[in-house]
Parts: structure tokens; C-alpha cells; sequence
């Protein structure tokens, strides 16, 4: 039995959701995830050790042409009884353990106890010859802020979400991909992983319980699943590649299911960009034998307004008549692989500048009040991992934040660590090694340590309710499980 006998020819998300439920109930002990049923391939070809979300150049092109690759057929030619259905499951569980066990600088943090925090549901890949998908729908338990998900404390919603149309041209002399998509998180597009939730350190803290950096409102993930995003690219010899996309909250009307309804007019406290508001990606490619390169310029433009704005009278659901802030970021971002089983390594480097334009004594989308007209903030991530036999594998990260002082913006910091000084200037490194028995299965340690916060390199200078605390005070360590099947 087919599922176009039961749905008929209608293709697109909807077929796509409605068929994931029509079969469903045929997955076996077996299976392994969407695009891995799809192609065929072990999660080594796609990604780096087998590692998700590290993207090999392989992934990167299953990517870049929509999620079509491989032998399944179109959706609407799928059967039931034989045919493994587009969707997956991925459960994270940890123990976290903290230098300072405070309640009240902890948040919602769980109890030292073992904890399952959040569970994600996939679907996806191939609808037809140049059309896939990519949709995933989160629940945590904990409030999640190193990720950022507008999800919050004990709920669910839709999460990382996108649609891709591409037509690749292969001739003796050219290898062109060129593709559009829309989809709900500015950077979800990235194929090197250096950007957002395709980081390599794919697991974060779950809770309010380790400190976190100031960032730029590009990478922050604050910016992340309130709005939605609709672009184009070009991949050119597999070495020139480009891309442009507009951002913009939708308040109302169909495409407001993309960010779950919380950016619609009179969400206090969400943050909308009312206003289009550009991205745009540029990127040099190589390849040779085992080895891969990229490096690359990004940036957008963010025009960010506080739904409604912050200080409008009780019930005021009028949208605000200028922007209330102004982010504008620029980076270079780059990443270098080798992948020869039993050896598997990458790096990643990125350095973004913000420029903020505020306006001083109006609270911003956060409910903060600048003091200063601009404001300058340079955010750094670097990393790198090494990986043997797709089973063992280890990495270090290192973190930062330089910028101009403002104390509106960055007088109490994080769960109330705050600096005098307003300092955004933040250093953290995070060692974290892993095993993954199974490509199902990893079980890691990590541990975050700050050597900067709030411009204090040490000693008890970060003040919170009276109490005194040094950077080392936030560090935060967890043990943790990801499984997905």
C-alpha cells in the first residue's frame, strides 16, 4: 500500500508530516537515522568520526542539494511495508556538577541526580527530485540558555526547520548547485560548522547553571527560531560559494507555526525583527585527497524590536515606529578537516564584530537600557576535535568576548554575576572527550572553566545579592548521553 493512496499527490510539509505518521508504526530494531535510511550511508560518510552535526564533504553536498540525495523514492511513492519512514529521535540526558551549588545563582538547575532534559523528533529529507526537508520539534526540561531555544522552562515547540529547493549542473568543465530555502534560524543554512546549533560541540549545558558570555545578536541564540528566513546560494566547482538571505518575524498568518507563535504582537519580552533584516554568506572551498579548507566573510543586519516595546503602556499591542535596537555584524569564519578512517580531525575558527546602535534611555528587546548611543562587541570561538575509529574521540574549545564598556547593557551579566565596570570581556575554555560505542550512541564529560567574566580575571570581584564570587565560582562540568535513533 502506498501513501499516495492514503494522501493522494499533494506534496510539501504537509504531506511530509501526514506521511511520517502514515508509517511510522514500520520502524525496526535496525533503523538509524532520517538521512542515513535515505542514502544508505554510515553516519562516518556524512558526518566527521561519525560525530553529528560535523558535516564531511559529502554531508555538505547532501545538504547543498536540498536533502535529495540517495535511492529512496519521492514522498509520495513511499510504501509502507517496505520503505523505512523519514523520521528519528534523539534523547540527551546528563549529570551536571557545579562550583557553586547556590540555588539562586543556579536557576533552574537540576538536582545532581542523573537527568533526562530534552527529547527531539526529526523528519525529513527527500520530498522530490530537488525539494527536502529538515524539521525537528524540541522539549526540554530545563531552561535552556547556552542554546538559547525560545522553548524555555519545561516546554516544547518547534525547533531547527527548513525547506530546500536545488538543481545541480554537472558538464566536463562546471559543477554548479544552486539552491533557495526558507527556514526559522539565521545560520541554519551553514555546511562548515561554524555558526549556531551546527557547532561541533553539539551538547550544552541544559540550565542557568554555568555562566554565559555576552555575544553578538547574530550568533547569539536569542536571534534563533523568531523569525524566518528566506534565501538563495550558488556552489560553484565545489570552490566559490555564496549566499544572501532576508530574516523577518512574522507576527501573524501561516509562517508564524515556523517560530510557534512567539513573535506574534504582545509576547513581552520575545525578541521580533519587524523590520527584513539581511544575511549574507561568502566562501572559499578546497578539497584534495582526505583534506578540506574553508574560509569565508558573513554578516547580517539586525533591526530588533521588543514585542511590544519595552515601556508601552499595559495591553499596547501597536507595533513601535523605529527600531529599537540596531545590530550590525561582520565575520571570518574557516574550518579545516581530515577524514582517512581510522583518523578523523577538523577545526573550526571565527572571529564576528557587532556594532550596536542603541538608544540610550529607551529599554531595548531584553528590557535593558543602554547608557551608550554605540557600542562595539567582538565575539571569538575556536575549536578543534580529533576523532580515532569513529569511537573515541576528544575536543577543546576556547570562547570570548572583547567590547566597549556599558553598564545598562552589562551591569549584572549572567544570573547576577555582575562587574562594576560593565565589561562584556569574557574568556572560557571547554575541554570535553566522548565515546561512541554505537553511531547511535555517545557518551562524553565536559568541562567549562572561565579565566575572564565581566572583565575579572580573578579573585571574589563579581558581586551578586551582596555575595562575592570569582570567574572560577560559575565553573560548570556534566556527564552526559545522546542517543539517537
Amino acid at each position: 500500500m502506498k501513501v499516495s493512496n492514503l494522501l493522494g499527490k499533494a506534496k510539501g510539509s504537509a504531506l511530509l508530516l501526514l506521511g511520517t505518521a502514515s508509517v511510522v508504526v514500520s520502524m525496526d530494531a535496525n533503523a538509524i537515522p532520517v538521512f542515513a535510511r535515505q542514502t544508505g550511508f554510515k553516519c562516518v560518510a556524512c558526518h566527521v568520526g561519525g560525530m553529528f552535526p560535523q558535516l564531511t564533504s559529502l554531508g555538505r553536498m547532501f545538504k547543498l542539494t536540498g536533502y535529495t540525495l540517495g535511492n529512496r523514492p519521492n514522498l509520495d511513492g513511499l510504501e509502507v511495508q517496505n520503505d523505512y519512514p523519514p523520521v528519528a529521535i534523539m534523547v540527551q540526558g546528563a549529570k551536571q556538577y557545579y562550583n557553586n551549588t547556590s540555588h539562586s545563582v543556579n536557576g533552574n538547575a537540576p538536582s545532581s541526580a542523573a537527568d533526562l532534559q530534552v527529547v527531539s523528533l526529526f523528519a525529513g529529507g527527500k520530498i522530490t527530485d530537488n525539494f527536502g526537508a529538515f524539521m525537528q520539534w524540541t522539549g526540554q526540561k530545563y531552561a535552556n540558555l547556552q542554546t538559547g531555544s525560545q522553548v524555555g522552562y519545561n516546554a516544547a515547540s518547534i525547533d531547527n526547520t527548513e525547506f530546500r529547493y536545488a538543481d545541480r549542473t554537472v558538464t566536463p568543465n562546471s559543477d554548479l548547485i544552486l539552491g533557495a530555502y526558507i527556514n526559522n534560524r539565521a545560520m541554519m543554512s551553514d555546511v562548515w560548522n561554524n555558526f549556531g546549533a551546527w557547532e561541533s560541540g553539539w551538547i550544552n549545558y541544559f540550565n542557568a547553571g554555568n555562566a554565559q558570555a555576552p555575544t553578538t545578536y547574530m550568533m547569539g541564540e536569542s536571534s534563533q527560531h523568531a523569525a524566518v528566513g528566506v534565501g538563495g546560494y550558488f556552489f560553484k566547482d565545489k570552490t566559490w560559494y555564496g549566499e544572501l538571505a532576508i530574516y523577518k518575524s512574522p507576527t501573524h498568518g501561516p509562517f508564524s507555526i515556523l517560530t510557534a507563535g512567539t513573535t506574534s504582537v504582545g509576547n513581552t519580552g520575545v525578541t521580533s525583527l519587524l523590520e527584513p533584516s539581511p544575511y549574507f554568506r561568502f566562501a572559499y572551498n578546497k578539497e584534495w585527497g582526505a583534506n578540506s579548507f574553508e574560509a569565508g566573510i558573513h554578516g547580517m543586519m539586525s533591526y530588533v524590536y521588543g514585542t511590544p516595546l519595552y515601556g508601552a503602556p499595559a495591553g499596547t499591542n501597536s507595533l513601535p515606529g523605529g527600531p529599537a535596537s540596531a545590530y550590525h555584524d561582520v565575520g571570518l569564519d574557516a574550518q579545516y578537516q581530515y577524514v582517512l578512517d581510522p583518523h578523523y580531525f577538523a577545526a573550526h575558527a571565527r572571529v564576528t564584530r557587532e556594532l550596536m546602535n542603541n538608544t540610550p534611555g529607551v529599554a531595548n528587546w531584553q528590557g535593558l537600557i543602554a547608557q551608550n548611543a554605540t557600542d562595539n562587541l567582538t565575539e571569538t570561538y575556536m575549536d578543534a576535535t580529533y576523532v580515532y575509529e569513529a569511537k573515541y574521540g576528544a575536543q577543546l574549545s576556547y570562547a570570548s568576548a572583547t567590547g566597549s564598556s556599558d553598564t545598562g547593557l552589562y551591569a549584572m551579566g549572567v544570573n547576577g554575576a555582575g562587574s562594576p565596570t560593565g565589561s562584556p570581556n569574557w574568556t572560557s575554555w571547554t575541554p570535553n572527550i566522548f565515546w561512541q560505542p554505537y553511531q547511535n550512541l555517545r557518551i562524553g564529560y565536559m568541562y567549562t572553566f572561565y579565566t575572564q567574566m565581566g572583565g575579572v580575571n580573578s579573585g571574589n570581584n563579581l558581586v551578586f545579592n551582596a555575595a562575592k564570587f570569582s570567574p572560577a565560582n560559575f565553573n560548570t562540568s556534566m556527564l552526559y548521553l545522546g542517543f539517537i535513533y
